[in-house]
């Protein structure tokens, strides 16, 4: 089972295509997403998606997760399957196919942070793995039966994440993967105006908004401690002139000169707001949330277990599983609390990558393997719902840490 959403207690997950909702504790069937292809490429995608034969592959190469629902409101769902986009209008009773993502888009189409509800329309942010792909950001205003192109972004590799700032109502963007494909910005009428990037600090998939600041993880594979940063709201002052990226739709021209020479890039990179490194994990940064405990707030961040090295890495090397670094075979859950101004950062849960039949003979990593990740939400009653995905124990399961559980915790690793 994977975590999708938790939204006014509702607890949103799917298993396969299956979509699931409903309390925690007793989540019920809503409906199943179709498979629209034909031929060689449906077969395919059964293969990919639906048991008994995906469970065949998992138990070569581990747990992996095709499926991301996202709840845009009571009747209106979002929903992808590798790279075909959905849309149901009955709260996920019925599906209806409306997009073809990019054909080198990743194995779920598209990060589960990159699509959001947001001022009456749904924006979607593509993650192709093709380097001569350009990314865009895409965005519906028929709640979902029609995309359209927002913004194209060649100076990136793809879109980590598009999230609202719940407190000014801004949206914000986060790109990756190499150095100048780093960006943490906002998207203001059709352009994308970064606040900081050019360097590891800046690659980042989720963003968690508190009334105070803007907290965030590193998502790079090949450093040996991944920053968790914080940008305080009051560093985001607004500078006369900001540069932008990406390709207007409307204009289909360059909006800013950021890219006519490495000298206004770095002139960019050099203006940007300073953020403060709270704290630091031995993997990436992948999932965050937040919740309000007795009128504190908390941030909650998971890191993943990427395999199989990072192809973007300036000095890449292949990967040897017979030799893990210590604590880079367990992905963690961590949180930390405003009292401490997020540096005082506390263990909710471990989980440790199992081993996969493929690597007994397969050592160096010449095959693929599934990545290990700690899906989030969040609810005020019951706290942090912690889902893990192709861990050695707990796997696909909805774990529970009780608002009284993080406090405790907090305070018996603090002593």
């Amino acid at each position: 089972m994977k975590l999708q959403a938790v939204v006014d207690g509702r607890v949103y997950a799917s298993r396969g295509r299956t979509v699931l909702g409903g309390p925690p504790s007793r989540l019920e069937r809503l409906g199943s997403l179709p498979n629209p292809l034909s031929g060689v490429a449906g077969l395919r995608y059964t293969l990919m998606t639906t048991s008994p034969w995906r469970s065949a592959i998992e138990r070569v190469v581990g747990a992996y997760r095709t499926t991301n629902v996202w709840p845009i409101t009571e009747s209106v769902m979002v929903a992808t399957v590798r790279r075909q986009l959905f849309v149901s209008h009955d709260g996920g009773r019925t599906w209806h196919h409306t997009h073809q993502l990019p054909p080198s888009s990743g194995i779920a189409g598209v990060l589960p942070t990159a699509v959001c509800a947001h001022q009456g329309a749904i924006y979607l942010g593509e993650y192709p793995l093709d380097d001569d792909v350009t990314p865009r950001i895409r965005r519906s205003i028929d709640e979902g039966r029609t995309w359209t192109t927002v913004l194209e972004l060649p100076e990136v590799r793809h879109v980590h994440a598009i999230c609202p700032d719940p407190y000014t109502g801004e949206l914000w963007v986060t790109t990756g993967d190499r150095d100048p494909e780093c960006h943490i910005g906002r998207l203001r009428e059709g352009r994308f105006e970064p606040i900081g990037g050019g360097d590891q600090r800046w690659r980042a998939v989720a963003l968690v908004f508190t009334p105070s600041a803007i907290l965030w993880g590193m998502d790079c594979v090949y450093t040996d401690r991944n920053r968790i940063f914080r940008l305080d709201r009051t560093d985001l002052t607004e500078r006369p002139t900001r540069s932008t990226l990406g390709v207007d739709d409307q204009s289909r021209s360059h909006t800013a000169a950021r890219s006519t020479t490495s000298t206004d890039e770095h002139s960019a990179h050099d203006t940007c707001p300073s953020p403060t490194s709270v704290g630091s994990v031995p993997n990436s940064v992948y999932y965050g949330t937040t919740l309000t405990i007795d009128d504190t707030p908390w941030v909650v961040f998971s890191t993943a277990i990427e395999t199989g090295g990072d192809s973007t890495a300036p000095d890449r090397r292949p990967t040897d599983r017979t030799q893990p670094t210590a604590g880079h075979d367990t992905a963690t859950v961590v949180a930390a609390s405003a009292k401490s101004e997020y540096t005082d950062w506390c263990e909710l849960a471990r989980f440790r990558t199992p081993t996969q039949p493929i690597e007994y003979v397969d050592s160096g990593g010449r095959f693929p393997t599934a990545n290990t990740y700690v899906f989030l939400g969040s609810d005020p009653d019951h706290g942090v719902i912690v889902n893990p995905c192709n861990t050695a124990t707990d796997h696909g399961r909805l774990i529970t840490v009780s608002p009284e559980t993080i406090v405790e915790l907090a305070g018996a690793q603090s002593r």
